[in-house]
């Protein structure tokens, strides 16, 4: 089941027979791909080109974010790192055998003591991107342990609007670490993968509304 990630983790959590069908077996989605998904993908892209200064000029899609886009390329943030760790919580390369969690950041670049850490965001407004933002805080912390605070936003291209920066502190950065590991071994202890039908079930890659696997 690793390495794992915010994605990998939020699925199982969100229902593990998913998980089982998506990572375990990995069965190719019946599910079209989502123009909403590819836009994403693109701006992503777009925003790491400019960020690079392969760009010099932000693109028109972000245009409601600008100012913010600008402000980062001076402080020549860096753009789609990719981070990982040991289950010690310790620096790990992204592709070694014993990598226990990983993530590429959006945004990350460090200031006077404190790390800022960053996410693009294409659609709406969710509650779990904080809790996304946090997990990327516990990976990041074990390649910047030096940092005094570890400072997070989410960037919502779409709306326009660059959310509140959440402050953790070094002294805090293990309690969230220890969240996320007895969240990890629920999910390794499970040998079940049971279904959990809710609402997600209509936007889910396998469900029967696709022609997948899902009963539901």
């Amino acid at each position: 089941m690793r390495p794992w990630s915010y994605s990998r983790l939020s699925c199982y959590e969100s229902c593990p027979l998913q998980y089982q069908y998506r990572y375990v077996e990995a069965l190719p989605s019946p599910r079209p791909s989502s123009a909403a998904a590819s836009r994403g993908s693109d701006i992503h892209e777009l925003c790491e080109a400019y960020l690079k200064d392969e760009l010099k000029m932000y693109p028109p899609e972000i245009q409601k974010v600008s100012s913010h886009a600008m402000m980062l390329k001076t402080k020549k943030a860096i753009p789609e790192q990719r981070l990982a760790v040991n289950d010690k919580w310790e620096p790990a390369e992204w592709d070694d055998k014993d990598v226990y969690m990983r993530g590429i950041i959006d945004v990350i670049y460090t200031e006077d003591g404190v790390v800022h850490v960053q996410d693009w965001k294409t659609g709406q407004i969710y509650d779990s991107h904080k809790d996304q933002l946090s997990s990327y805080v516990a990976i990041a912390a074990a390649h910047h342990p030096e940092a005094k605070e570890y400072r997070v936003r989410a960037i919502y291209i779409d709306q326009g609007v660059v959310s509140v920066p959440v402050t953790t502190t070094s002294d805090r950065v293990k309690p969230i670490r220890l969240l996320l590991d007895g969240r990890i071994q629920a999910a390794e202890a499970d040998t079940i993968f049971p279904t959990r039908s809710g609402s997600a079930c209509k936007w889910c890659d396998y469900s029967r509304k696709f022609n997948g696997p899902c009963s539901f």
